[in-house]
């Protein structure tokens, strides 16, 4: 992971306080992760807060790096088959003056500007969930359980700023996955509805994710997935992401997650790497 070193970097970059130093040491994002179907009986409710960090870096089509740190706090509460979230970033992004930057960790729609580099940051967009888990009741008749998701992505992100469109964002999706032992194939397939900010009409697309996971031990597992977003517009171009994680259980409650992104599509970062740790109170 080299922490230090991109430590060092961020601060070079960026007078920003200390705020940001504390929130890495605190450090969560959600790996393009196996959905929540099949979790213990929560019946009774429950809650999971977590908080990250997630750094990317890629020249997105243009001649210039844009440079992105993405810093959410999540909650979870669980309930029977449901799972609601919440989301709240925190998003620093250094880039081409004119760049516009909207989507959350790893970035669904970037458009690099023209301009000398430049630093901006603030609040990211705030990001509402729900998952209906085995919605067919399929675990039981075939072994495979799909669950469906709604999100929205609200535009909070200042759009002056280049950090969003300051628009909403609506995507749906079917997640199914397969236990297979120490296996645990799963794929993601969804629709996300774009906004429109002023002067420019956005495409709704298609997006996907193929990936499995595999338990080490009873405490460390790890992941691979390829990710596939359809572009926003001709201005841009499809996402292609390649991740790999490993995931640790530091104790019943408490999990630690690092991983690692390497694009493949001038619509992807270049590379990039975050951090995840989460509790269960």
């Amino acid at each position: 992971m080299n922490e230090p070193v991109r430590f060092a970097r961020a601060r070079r970059e960026s007078d920003m306080s200390g705020v940001r130093l504390l929130l890495l040491l605190g450090a969560v994002l959600v790996l393009p992760s196996v959905p929540l179907a099949g979790l213990a009986d929560n019946s009774q409710g429950s809650f999971k807060f977590s908080v990250g960090a997630e750094y990317t870096t890629g020249e997105y089509g243009g001649d210039k790096s844009v440079d992105e740190w993405y810093l959410p706090v999540t909650g979870k509460y669980l309930t029977g088959p449901w799972v609601f979230r919440l989301t709240v970033p925190y998003l620093e992004v250094t880039a081409p003056a004119g760049t516009v930057v909207s989507g959350g960790q790893g970035g669904d729609f970037i458009v690099s500007g023209s301009g000398p580099r430049r630093t901006e940051s603030g609040l990211g967009d705030i990001i509402a969930g729900v998952t209906y888990q085995d919605i067919l009741d399929t675990e039981q008749s075939i072994g495979l359980p799909v669950d469906l998701t709604g999100k929205i992505k609200f535009g909070t992100a200042d759009e002056d700023k280049g950090l969003g469109t300051g628009e909403n964002d609506y995507t749906v999706q079917a997640d199914a996955y397969k236990y297979l032992d120490a296996f645990t194939p799963y794929a993601t397939l969804g629709y996300r509805f774009r906004g429109d900010p002023d002067g420019a009409n956005l495409d709704n697309g298609w997006l996907y994710t193929l990936g499995t996971m595999y338990r080490v031990s009873d405490r460390v597992s790890w992941s691979a997935d390829y990710y596939f977003s359809e572009a926003s517009s001709s201005a841009s171009d499809d996402a292609g992401e390649l991740s790999a994680g490993l995931s640790y259980d530091i104790s019943r409650v408490q999990k630690l997650i690092g991983y690692v992104i390497k694009g493949v599509s001038d619509g992807s970062p270049d590379w990039g790497a975050g951090v995840l740790f989460t509790i269960r109170p």
